[in-house]
């Protein structure tokens, strides 16, 4: 082989000078893109099936092989390091944070990498969504950038998944601690032996091991657990031939790592926690330890879900201790996946059962993870302790969309954080709320469901408009449904309100009113919104419409936006001093008009008792509705004060009334995503 500038297992990412190693995954063969890698310049290839070329060469195991390759490529930096493995079921990453902050507290160089991130110096390395144990090629980048940092320790994360699949090939360990073993991730390793069995050839290949204790006196940390991830971290150090006394001293300025009994300070007299437990076991250690913290009536309240596509096992087991542990349970959404968040709740809700819940009294189902969050902070009082399971630390959540005729699915990671989710409920404005017109059949769907619920990028329309608002901290908020309603309500149930519209053809200021009758007595200013053209709107958009709204103390603010084919949507005729003068509809509008650009979008901002003065001023049109845009009209003929704020990006507003246009939103949502992440 001549000069080698890398290596990768992913053809498309092939230069002139570098090595492919072919490896078989679950979904992809890399075998079938030898020649793409050989086409796209590779230096040698690697693979185990026989192939003839002579820049090929056939080996027995081609992921040790991507290991061994990647540490000869990065100078075999695991060599150069005292390396420590830390595995388990629960407590991994909690155990490998406090390795790593006693070795620093006892001025070692040392690096980390763990499912939050890798620390190398004082380098924070973000190491991908739902990643305990990063690729091999990575994970040997990061070895040598430690040497190349002065470290003489580093410290693993080593999660099943990534030693059945060799992410650790290649490296040399000198510790390896097991935190503990219980029942976990059986949807890959199918029994328990196996997973045990797995854990434990990597602890016994490992130089010394270190087995944590199943009994502590240790109190240090909060809870039980912690504890004795304290004390399999000691027992670490002091194999390393670090005093133990001085490591126990060093806990003293630990913290938590981020997800772990994290507390989100407030001021409403409730403690809320987030945690990452998200196995039976580590969920009952953490309600345990929090049912114990309870002060007089205060309440436990558990938020958390299963995951999709994981051990299904879990969910019965998960709402069972939930229900026996916490005084209520809200279960909820974490990383569907493929399959249907109710489907999941609902296995959940059968162990919930099986020692005596009652829906709706100790437990309720709320799909989406964001009305769960509202929904629980909405109902706690003083002195109850809320806690947010199964995300933790993470930036996303996993949904897909599948097609039907093909079974073929596509992952989406959505930006999620319950931290962030959380802060913006405290954070949010008690006197503005928002009606989303949600009531409509959406025929030209040619579809017999609700069109807000048809899915873009493995969610509900819908849901993108509630979360959106939500992030922009509007607290109380109500949604409009009419056709076929139970549907609209099972997808979105939760903290926002439910409005009925009795007529499905009355219109949008019909719906409007409807929602109106359920808005908090406090609100001041009223946002109404469609949610079947909303997904794209930025919190930052909604914040900034309502600013203008409030600051200029306007009557009305409605929404404009310029769009180069604005077919099927009624025009903003403004006068020569710039003012509106009129919004008509497409069908009554001139042929002058029709060639106007600017567009009404749907979205308004009203006072409130402005609205209520209003509304009922608005007449039946000719086909028998009540439109909103009548009260841009009154509010013209009556010299009332209005705003208008158009869109300085039309890419926010999306109207959605046929099957094609899904499909686009469904690419512009993705190519969206694409760039979050």
């Amino acid at each position: 082989m001549g000069k080698i500038i890398g290596i990768t297992d992913d053809s498309r990412k092939v230069k002139p000078g570098m090595v492919f190693v072919a490896v078989k995954g679950k979904t992809t063969d890399g075998h079938n893109y030898i020649e793409e890698a050989l086409k796209n310049g590779a230096e040698h290839v690697f693979g185990e099936m026989n192939f003839k070329n002579s820049k090929y060469t056939k080996v027995s195991d081609s992921r040790q092989k991507l290991g061994d390759l990647a540490s000869e490529f990065y100078e075999n930096p695991s060599k150069k390091l005292k390396i420590i493995g830390v595995t388990g079921t629960k407590g991994k990453t909690t155990t490998t944070h406090i390795i790593y902050h006693i070795l620093t507290a006892l001025k070692k160089k040392a690096g980390m990498v763990s499912s939050n991130m890798a620390r190398i110096g004082n380098k924070e390395v973000d190491t991908g969504f739902h990643v305990t144990s990063p690729d091999v090629i990575s994970l040997h980048k990061f070895l040598k950038e430690m040497v190349d940092a002065g470290c003489e320790y580093a410290v693993i994360e080593v999660s099943s998944h990534g030693i059945d699949q060799k992410r650790i090939a290649g490296v040399d360990f000198e510790v390896g601690v097991l935190t503990n073993i219980a029942p976990e991730h059986l949807d890959y390793h199918k029994t328990f032996r196996e997973y045990r069995r797995v854990k434990m050839s990597f602890v016994n290949s490992c130089k010394f091991k270190v087995i944590a204790p199943k009994e502590t006196t240790t109190n240090i940390l909060p809870g039980k657990f912690n504890n004795l991830n304290v004390d399999v971290a000691v027992e670490t150090v002091t194999k390393l031939g670090f005093d133990r006394k001085k490591a126990l001293g060093t806990l003293e300025s630990f913290e938590l790592p981020k997800g772990r009994l994290d507390e989100i300070k407030n001021n409403l007299g409730f403690r809320i926690v987030i945690d990452f437990a998200h196995t039976p076991d580590s969920l009952e250690a953490v309600l345990t330890y929090l049912r114990s913290e309870r002060k007089g009536k205060g309440k436990l309240i558990s938020v958390f879900g299963c995951a999709g596509e994981r051990d299904i096992k879990k969910r019965f087991k998960m709402g069972k201790v939930s229900v026996k542990l916490a005084d209520f349970s809200v279960f909820t959404a974490e990383d569907p996946r493929s399959e249907d968040v109710n489907d999941i709740l609902a296995k959940m809700v059968e162990g919930a059962k099986s020692v005596g819940g009652i829906d709706g009294k100790n437990f309720v189902r709320i799909p989406l993870r964001g009305e769960a969050v509202a929904f629980a902070l909405s109902i706690a009082k003083k002195g109850d302790i809320v806690g947010f399971f199964g995300k933790g630390h993470e930036t996303s959540m996993a949904y897909s969309a599948c097609d039907a005729s093909s079974n073929a699915c596509k992952r989406f990671e959505h930006p999620w954080s319950d931290r962030t989710e959380i802060e913006n409920y405290l954070h949010g404005t008690p006197d503005v709320s928002a009606v989303i017109l949600a009531a409509g059949k959406g025929t030209r769907m040619r579809s017999q469901y609700p069109k807000v619920i048809h899915e873009i990028c493995g969610r509900p329309m819908v849901s993108y408009t509630l979360e959106n608002l939500r992030k922009a901290g509007i607290i109380d908020i109500t949604a409009v449904v009419s056709f076929r309603k139970n549907l609209v309500i099972n997808r979105i149930k939760g903290a926002v309100k439910i409005a009925y519209q009795k007529n499905p053809k009355g219109g949008t200021a019909d719906a409007a009113k409807a929602g109106f009758k359920l808005i908090s007595p406090n609100t001041k200013t009223l946002l109404i919104i469609n949610g079947d053209d909303s997904a794209f709107y930025t919190p930052e958009t909604i914040k900034k419409i309502l600013e203008i709204h409030t600051d200029r103390e306007r009557k009305l603010t409605f929404v404009s936006l310029m769009k180069e084919n604005p077919t099927g949507l009624g025009r903003v005729i403004r006068r020569p001093d710039g003012l509106i003068a009129k919004i008509v509809e497409e069908k009554d509008a001139t042929d002058a008009e029709r060639k106007i650009n600017e567009v009404n979008d749907g979205l308004y901002v009203f006072d409130k008792k402005w609205f209520s003065r209003n509304i009922e001023k608005v007449k039946k049109s000719a086909q028998g509705e009540y439109y909103l845009v009548d009260l841009i009209k009154l509010a013209i003929d009556q010299g009332d004060r209005m705003a208008t704020y158009t869109l300085p990006n039309d890419d926010e507003w999306q109207g959605i009334n046929t099957p094609e246009q899904l499909a686009e939103a469904n690419r512009k949502m993705d190519k969206k995503l694409k760039g979050h992440n």
